[in-house]
């Protein structure tokens, strides 16, 4: 499964968990996923949804750059994203806080 696919799943669990759906919209910012090796996405959180479309979109909050592997290991859980992002594996540039809110947000979504 590619990662835009499970981050997709990820999304739709949310449906059974409003208050974390709520948490995730409140950061009200666009996330541009580029992968390397693959292709782009992004997925904007805010007025009252969260939607996860192929492509690209400027201005966007911040970028996450890395490799199809990486961001599928990732949004499985078999990767934490501050070592990712300490080991080079995962670039970000833009609001890293943010970047840092939505991962933790989408951790508490897979358990």
């Amino acid at each position: 499964m590619s990662s835009i696919d499970l981050l997709k799943n990820l999304v739709k669990s949310l449906e059974a968990l409003p208050d974390l759906k709520k948490e995730i919209v409140a950061i009200n910012k666009t996330f541009q996923f580029n992968v390397s090796d693959g292709s782009p996405f992004y997925v904007q959180a805010g007025e009252g949804e969260i939607k996860i479309v192929e492509g690209t979109l400027q201005p966007v909050s911040a970028t996450i750059t890395s490799t199809e592997q990486v961001l599928t290991d990732l949004f499985s859980g078999k990767l934490n994203g501050v070592q990712a992002f300490m080991q080079g594996k995962l670039k970000i540039s833009g609001d890293i806080f943010a970047v840092q809110k939505l991962s933790n947000d989408i951790m508490k979504a897979r358990k």
